[in-house]
């Protein structure tokens, strides 16, 4: 072949080589950049749901925080001692079993510091320092009781600089959680405050906030209630009494992620709000490590295209096959992790970076499942709890047999009504002494209302007039037991309250299949509800718990057990009359 020739076809070959090389870059990194938004999505998509699950995590922290301060803010002992209700000779003995009874509380929760407690007159009733404050002087219990004004007895949460005799400089900043101490009939009577260190929170935040991240927690007027950095600071022995400037914290947008540069380089912010609407927790994930694998990734696209101008298409191929299948499925898996697939794992083949992304989503899916698990077995914990709670029986046994003989000897002495009140009230308490695992009838559940409203007609309505109808065949159909006992109670407590003898008072128990449903009728003729009282029963608002305790646990309880559609509905009126509807399934057997 002529030398211009043999020139001619190096060349060609070579131009081809790079035209290829060249396109195949040029594809290569289109295809770089559109994995690398869609692996930033990923990661911004996953990074927010970690925030939302520590945020989780954070409540659930809270509402045992809250548990603790309601077990002493409704404390018998505590009420009457800040309302100067007791008599001077108990007045010692009953504080001291307040001291033991708020001790106690400490000891099962380690995180608080200190616990103060004050009346009306802000006189101190309990003062208790762990070495991390000093007592509360007045401006500090100034600043306390401006934050608790207009809260209503709810826990408000606050960071605050409070005097520490166990710190260099004099004082500390302690996360406050306080409230309005205020009695089952809403009346204000005292005020709790709990101080506890930033361990509280630390332990929860630290999971997303390792390495380089940043983590702020905000309370409900978007203030600083804890960061790693102040947490850091504090550490170190110093603090700045400027204000920290928080990403995404006055956002009126409520934007749920940003992308911000700070001192440290660029991180992505996110920020969940929790259903009450009281916390906000922001957190920031350092970006200059997977900006500069990026880079490196993109490095090593553009030398190996340089490289293969001599071993164009096969080495095009290995490149390919190397670089792009590897993120396609970690694209693939993350898209399925995301659809909810929770076994979704990418298949490692390699040593370099891209095994380490695929080892690393692996590991993050392990984790992932793991968390999950932990919160639904919780929360199926929690629900049992609950339910066994509600459910509960607290009478001894032994009352049975002393209202059984107590009956005997009455009937023995010819006092047979006092001895029916007696049987009749016998009977109430052998039907709650059952253990909770054996299920009750409907039967059953009609026999003890009857013996529960002969007391009420032996002892106070002599001149009520009961009417029960049902159906013979729906009386072995089994349900909850002591489920309709609230709603006939609320009759002779609330609904008969303003009538006198010469009112006539009527009943009506009355029990049927609705379709597929089984509805159980409570009606009276009392004074009824009063329409802004009827809607608030309707919605469940917790407000109206106080008076109608029973009705509310008798609805939690089908809520528990049966879910939705199941409950109860209320019809009333003011001196219309009230009928309390339970509606109960009826199951497949208890159907044949």
């Amino acid at each position: 072949m002529p030398f211009h020739t043999r020139s001619l076809v190096v060349k060609l070959i070579l131009s081809l080589s790079l035209i290829v090389i060249l396109t195949s870059s040029i594809t290569g990194i289109i295809v770089y950049r559109s994995n690398q938004n869609m692996f930033r999505e990923e990661i911004r998509s996953q990074f927010l749901q970690n925030n939302k699950q520590a945020l989780q995590r954070i409540n659930q922290n809270i509402h045992e925080v809250e548990r603790i301060s309601q077990s002493i803010v409704f404390h018998p002992t505590v009420v009457k001692i800040l309302t100067n209700s007791l008599a001077n000779e108990d007045k010692v003995e009953q504080l001291q079993l307040m001291y033991d009874m708020v001790s106690q509380v400490k000891l099962d929760a380690p995180h608080i510091r200190a616990m103060f407690i004050f009346n009306l007159l802000g006189e101190s009733y309990y003062n208790a320092n762990y070495g991390a404050v000093s007592m509360l002087d007045k401006p500090t219990r100034a600043m306390i009781n401006q934050e608790l004004e207009g809260t209503n007895g709810a826990l408000t949460w606050f960071r605050l600089k409070l005097a520490s005799s166990a710190d260099p400089s004099g004082y500390r900043y302690m996360i406050v959680a306080a409230r309005q101490m205020k009695s089952t009939f809403q009346e204000t009577y005292g005020t709790l405050v709990l101080v506890l260190d930033e361990g509280f929170f630390s332990e929860v935040i630290d999971d997303i906030g390792q390495d380089d991240g940043i983590v702020y927690l905000l309370d409900r007027k978007d203030r600083l209630l804890f960061s790693q950095r102040s947490q850091e600071v504090h550490a170190a022995g110093e603090e700045s009494d400027d204000p920290e400037v928080i990403p995404l914290q006055h956002d009126e947008e409520e934007r749920a992620s940003v992308v911000q540069s700070t001192a440290q380089g660029n991180y992505l912010f996110v920020k969940n709000t929790s259903d009450s609407g009281i916390f906000k927790l922001i957190s920031g994930l350092g970006l200059s490590a997977l900006d500069k694998r990026n880079a490196d990734i993109l490095k090593t696209i553009a030398i190996s295209g340089l490289s293969s101008i001599l071993l164009t298409g096969l080495l095009l191929t290995l490149a390919s096959t190397r670089l792009l299948r590897p993120l396609g499925n970690l694209v693939s898996g993350m898209r399925r992790l995301r659809s909810g697939q929770m076994n979704a794992r990418v298949e490692v083949r390699s040593k370099d970076e891209l095994a380490f992304l695929g080892e690393s989503f692996n590991d993050m899916a392990d984790n992932i499942q793991k968390l999950v698990d932990e919160v639904l077995m919780k929360q199926l914990r929690e629900k049992e709890a609950e339910l066994r709670a509600i459910q509960a029986q607290l009478n001894p046994h032994f009352l049975y047999n002393i209202l059984n003989e107590i009956y005997w000897k009455l009937y023995l002495q010819n006092a047979k009504d006092t001895a029916g009140i007696i049987q009749s009230l016998s009977k109430i308490l052998q039907y709650s002494l059952k253990p909770i695992e054996q299920p009750s009838t409907l039967r059953e559940e009609l026999e003890q209302l009857r013996s529960y409203i002969n007391i009420q007609m032996s002892l106070f309505h002599p001149d009520l007039e009961l009417d029960i109808q049902t159906d013979e065949q729906l009386l072995c159909l089994e349900m909850q037991r002591l489920l309709l006992q609230p709603a006939v109670e609320n009759v002779f407590v609330h609904a008969f309250a303003d009538k006198t003898k010469a009112d006539k008072k009527l009943l009506r128990i009355h029990v049927y299949r609705e379709q597929e449903h089984l509805r159980v009728d409570v009606t009276d003729n009392g004074r009824g509800i009063k329409p802004e009282m009827l809607l608030k029963l309707a919605a469940g608002d917790h407000d109206v718990h106080g008076n109608h305790l029973g009705i509310h646990n008798a609805e939690r309880r089908i809520q528990l057990v049966y879910g939705a559609p199941y409950g109860l509905r209320f019809e009333s009126g003011p001196d219309m009359g009230t009928t309390v509807s339970f509606i109960l399934p009826i199951s497949k057997e208890d159907s044949v």
